[in-house]
């Protein structure tokens, strides 16, 4: 019987998959985007990062845009040394709109 490999282990010729990693952590931020339908198409805004909005014929097209253009404003924030503008507590909900919070890694 195969015994399972030792956790413990560094990489080795007899473990060749290295365990852990030095690497460093990757920036993740909430992203919370409103959306509603309308008139055949799909509207969406972040609404907690100010300016961020789109529209396009159906919501996964629509979500794609907001999350590039969300990643967009916090990548160019924290190389600027800081962070982003954030929207604290988010804007409320508008009439006809629903709610999708999205974890964004850069």
């Amino acid at each position: 019987m195969t015994q399972p490999p030792d956790p413990t282990r560094k990489h080795s010729d007899a473990n060749p998959l290295p365990v852990g990693s030095d690497a460093a952590p990757v920036p993740t931020f909430g992203c919370v985007i409103y959306l509603r339908d309308e008139a055949g198409a799909v509207h969406g805004r972040v609404a907690n990062l100010a300016g961020i909005e789109a529209s396009g014929g159906d919501q996964r097209a629509v979500m794609g845009n907001l999350v590039a253009q969300f990643k967009q404003v916090c990548a160019s924030a924290l190389e600027n040394g800081g962070s982003p503008d954030w929207i604290d507590p988010p804007d409320p909900k508008r009439e006809g709109e629903r709610k999708v919070f999205l974890p964004v890694h850069l």
